[in-house]
């Protein structure tokens, strides 16, 4: 199978899975606080997309997922009551201004 398969099977069934994950939770099908857990898939897609970048040696995939890992972690935290709206911002410079500083320490190469 190649990279692009790979890649294509790994965001198909992410899609899907999120997109079964809203559908039940919108026909009111999940138990209790189980539809507040949906976040966990893009945490997985950050570690995936920030895995990928440091092993292929890419800055945009390693800023990519950094930023989707600042995402997936701060709608967790805001589904668990644990964060405000207003922590958005701040949590997505952090994870902005990370991804930078990784990608510049571990000089890697920016996407062609």
């Amino acid at each position: 199978m190649t990279t692009r398969n790979r890649d294509s099977l790994f965001w198909g069934l992410l899609l899907v899975g999120l997109g079964l994950l809203f559908l039940l939770g919108n026909l009111h099908r999940l138990a209790g606080g189980l539809f507040a857990w949906w976040p966990v898939q893009v945490l997985i897609a950050g570690l995936w997309l920030f895995s990928r970048g440091v092993r292929r040696r890419r800055g945009g995939g390693l800023l990519g997922g950094v930023l989707v890992l600042g995402l997936g972690t701060f709608w967790l935290l805001f589904n668990l009551g644990l964060v405000g709206d207003n922590l958005f911002l701040p949590i997505l410079l952090i994870a902005l201004g990370l991804g930078l500083l990784l990608r510049s320490l571990l000089r890697l190469r920016p996407e062609a």
